[in-house]
Parts: C-alpha cells; structure tokens; sequence
C-alpha cells in the first residue's frame, strides 16, 4: 500500500487555462448487480466531483449518464457468473453507448464496488469498440483495489487509485501520464505501468467544487435514495473523507485514511441550496466518520434542528454507522433534535478478543463505550440498531498490548507477524449475550453481516494467507452479500473455527432471534415492490 499522497496547493488556484485545450468528457456509471431485486442505488457522488473538478480548467461535461435512470431500475437480465446466477440491472451496453456523444474527448467510468467488474468489464469493451480513440479512465473502489486486473480483463486505457479529483483533471489536461501520481494505464507497447505513488489528495478539501448538481440529474436522484427510500426527497451527501482507523475487514486504507471534513458553512450550504431547489426533506450522510470532530458535528446537527423547529419538515440519517468512541450524550440528543431517523452503531462483535482480531479501535474499552452510547441514544428517543459481524476469521494483532494469557490458545505466531484466530463457538455465544444485553437497554435493532474477504483489505490477505478462501479465482467472486436474499452458498471464508455453513447458521440464528434494520426502504403508495422482511418488521413494530 502506497503512502497518501497529500498536498496544500490547489492544482486548479494557479492553472494557466490559457495552455490547456477544453476537453469534452462523458461520465459513465456503471450498470448494478443484485441476486434479484434492487437494493440500493447511488447519487454518483464520486462522478459528480470528478466532473465539477474537471470544470475548474476548462473542461466540459457534455454527458452524464447513469443506466439506472430513465426506467433503467427496471431493466433485468439474468447474469451468469462461474459460482452464481445473478441478475445485471440498468440500461443495456448499448443503450449506454448511444448516449456519449461521438465527439467526446475523453470518458470516465465509475466502479463503485468490486462487483462491478461483472458489468464494468463488458461495458468499458462495447465502449472502446464505439470509441477505439478516445482515453477511457476507470476510478472507483474497482480501480483502486484490483487495477491490474481491470486492465487485463477490459480494454481500459488508464486506472486512477484512490480519490481522482486531481488525476482526472490532468489527464484531461493532457498531462504526461508519467509524470501523474496514482496512474495505472498502458504504454505505447502494451505494457502496464504504474505509478509508484498515490493518486494526489488536497490536505483541506472545501476547494473542491460540489458535486455537479448542475449536471447530475437531481431531480430524479432525489426521488430514491440511495438506501431505497422513496417516501422522502433525499439528499446523498458527503460531510467528510477518510478514516483515521485501521480496521481489518474495511477497504478504506486503500482509499485514503486521512480523516478530511468540509467546513460547517460549506455542507450547510449544500443543504439550503437542495432543500430549495429540490424539495429535499432527507439528507442521508455517506461518511464514514460523521462525528470524528465533535464540535464540527454539533454546528451540521445544530442547523437540521433549527430547520426542524422552524417547520422544516427534515430528517436525517448515518447509514453507514457512528463511531461509538467518538459519540457522547451531548450528541445522540443532538442527533435526536436534528431529526435523525436510525443511528447505527458499528459494534462488530461482543467478544473483545475477536474486536482485537479485527484491529478495531480501543478493543479492549470498545463493549463498556457500547454500553454507554447506547443508553445515551435510548434515552435520547433514537430508533438504534446495531452492525455486527458474524463467522469473523481473525487477523492480524499489531498492537502487542491487546494480548492477554487468556488469549494464548488463539495465537498463531508466524514470519514474526501475530495473528488472533477468530470467532469460535463460544465468542459467538458471547456476541449473542452481548445482543441481549442491548436489547435490554432498548437498542430496537442487530444487524448481522457476514465476514466478507474485500480484496485490497488486510481481512482479504490472512484469508489468502492461510488458504481461508473458498473459492480461488478471485475475478469470478462476487463479493457483495445481498442483504435481502442471503444464501449460504454465499459465504467466502471457510476457517477451523468456522465452517462456511456454521458461518450462515450463526447469521440465521441472529436474524431469527433479533429485529434487524438494514438498507430501510420505504416506498411511496406509487410504488409495487415489497420492502424487504426488515423494513416490514419495522413497519409492524412501529404501529
């Protein structure tokens, strides 16, 4: 893993426009896979700064084009991969193709997921066959975890890893590959380069344009969340980046663990002007470190909750979890004032040995700081619901401090590395008591997922290490566990001290025992699908 590569000076304050050729650049995201029905979508936040970024030089977006809109959800095709059958949803390659105008200068494609690579790859190759010409840049988690192979399976022209604001735009600007960070792209003889470096990253990051509301069709972005909320107008929108954090089973380090907020007064911003233009009445927060700072926390929270008080009919909510140990009472009952829907709380698991196994922050402290944020959130009328990680292998242990004698019987010493094994039958029990415990509190939810191997995560490489991998050819996995519709054919990892079907026993029996919150969708009375088993039990439990 490269170091990040951080700098001061915005590249778009001093650019001599005067020297740089507009560009004409199409943005394409790619089509979803899901096992059968839509779960979730996205606003192409990381499209939408990439394009405004790009705009700072010159450069015009003359497409945007996303196949989910424009009936695209509703476009199924059965999708056929070495271990499953799935299902591929959004526009056809085609379709897609004819919308990027023939004269573009350059493309830029979105691979949000590692999965992607199933409809990713076929559509980059019906686009170089439509554009033989013009450079076609892939970013995304995809690109930054697997370059190589989207190279050598598609017919790529260059790979930005990690954020590609600063890359984009000097690639558009007609830059010397070369002499770009972060690159991994094609020389005149085929051969694959790569930077030694990381792609460019701005220390302070309000320099940065919003993210194309002007070209990103809000309109209708607006009228499914990217969690399937359909009963409100919501807003997708991101308060920071990074993750100073070193969790295992997480893929941010690759992305950049430099914790960066925008300022109060630029997200606040954001949401006055959506909140008027658009009718936004949800703003649902991607960070992954939403309250990291709490006195940057208090001031986005403070203005939800004036809002609110003046009739603003708004909520909010933290789909991808709270950290626990940046949480206080001050907060939940801010977040309480602020509208919040369901705050989730990250736990992972109940046993502190597994914690230490997953490298997750203040192990050993980490169930009594639960504990107490949990009451917090209680008492402060917050619907709760709590992730845990169910089958977790184990990994590797960097901080000597953790280990305790009692924990000697689980240790594997090798290559001088220390690793933890994981969750065996009794920490699993531990977990579920530790559950009860919560539900005791009033936490109204658990949420279980199984462990998942990431590739580009320190989870995926001690299971590569110690043959934990079910399945080899790790191109023809799919890695995103389909919340609606688990199987246990599903599972990746196959350890000693859990074998691939215990792993999905255990989850069955969380989910059987325990209300479960995920993914919530609500749909509006013009809408025919049926919500999934949680958000009906939601449903029921709340009348």
């Amino acid at each position: 893993m490269e170091r990040e590569n951080l700098i001061m000076l915005d590249p778009a304050e001093g650019a001599d426009l005067k020297q740089i050729v507009p560009k004409k650049i199409a943005l394409v995201a790619s089509p979803w896979v899901f096992d059968d029905e839509v779960e979730f979508r996205s606003q192409q936040l990381g499209l939408g700064y990439i394009g405004a970024y790009a705009e700072r030089f010159g450069h015009h977006i003359a497409a945007f084009v996303d196949p989910m809109l424009d009936g695209g959800v509703r476009v199924k095709v059965p999708l056929k991969t070495k271990y499953r059958l799935t299902h591929r949803f959004g526009h056809s390659d085609k379709e897609i193709v004819k919308r990027i105008p023939q004269d573009v200068d350059i493309i830029g494609l979105n691979g949000p997921f590692t999965d992607s690579r199933l409809t990713a790859y076929p559509l980059i190759n019906a686009i170089k066959q439509a554009f033989p010409d013009v450079p076609l840049v892939v970013g995304g988690v995809l690109a930054t975890t697997l370059p190589h192979q989207v190279l050598n399976e598609s017919r790529a022209d260059i790979i930005v890893k990690g954020e590609g604001e600063i890359a984009f735009a000097r690639i558009a600007n007609g830059e010397p590959l070369n002499q770009i960070p972060g690159l991994v792209y094609r020389g005149a003889d085929g051969m694959i380069l790569e930077s030694s470096m990381r792609s460019e990253q701005l220390r302070t990051i309000d320099s940065i344009p919003p993210p194309g509301y002007h070209f990103r069709p809000m309109d209708e972005y607006t009228r499914w969340s990217p969690r399937g909320d359909r009963s409100q107008r919501t807003l997708s929108l991101i308060s920071s980046r990074g993750c100073p954090f070193t969790c295992e089973f997480c893929s941010i380090p690759e992305k950049g663990q430099r914790w960066r907020p925008f300022t109060p007064e630029r997200i606040l911003g954001e949401i006055d002007m959506c909140i008027d233009r658009y009718g936004v009445n949800h703003i649902e927060f991607e960070d992954d470190n939403f309250t990291l700072m709490e006195g940057r926390a208090i001031p986005i929270l403070r203005h939800l909750a004036d809002l609110r008080k003046k009739g603003v009919p708004l909520f909010c909510s933290f789909p991808n979890g709270i950290m626990i140990d940046k949480m206080s009472r001050d907060l939940a009952f801010l977040m309480a004032e602020a509208g919040t829907d369901i705050a989730y709380l990250p736990v992972e698991c109940g046993d502190t040995r597994v914690l230490v196994s997953m490298d997750k922050p203040s192990a050993t402290e980490h169930l009594g700081k639960t504990l107490e944020i949990a009451r917090h959130c209680v008492e402060a009328g917050l619907l709760v619901s709590a992730f845990f990680i169910v089958a977790y292998p184990g990994g590797i242990v960097p901080h000597k401090k953790y280990l305790r004698p009692e924990y000697e019987r689980h240790v594997i010493h090798e290559s001088g590395q220390v690793f933890m094994k994981g969750e065996d039958e009794e920490s699993f029990e531990n977990t579920m008591k530790f559950c009860r415990t919560l539900q005791g509190l009033g936490v109204q939810g658990i949420t279980p997922l199984i462990a998942t191997p990431y590739p580009g995560t320190e989870l995926y490489e001690v299971c590569d290490k110690f043959d934990w991998l079910r399945f080899k050819d790790a191109k023809d996995v799919m890695t995103t566990v389909s919340y609606a519709h688990m199987k246990p054919e599903y599972v990746q990892i196959e350890t000693p001290c859990c074998s691939a079907s215990r792993a999905y026993e255990r989850w069955r029996e969380m989910s059987d025992v325990f209300q479960s919150f995920h993914n919530v969708r609500r749909f509006s009375g013009d809408d025919h699908l049926v919500p999934t088993q949680e958000v009906a039990k939601r449903e029921t439990s709340a009348t």
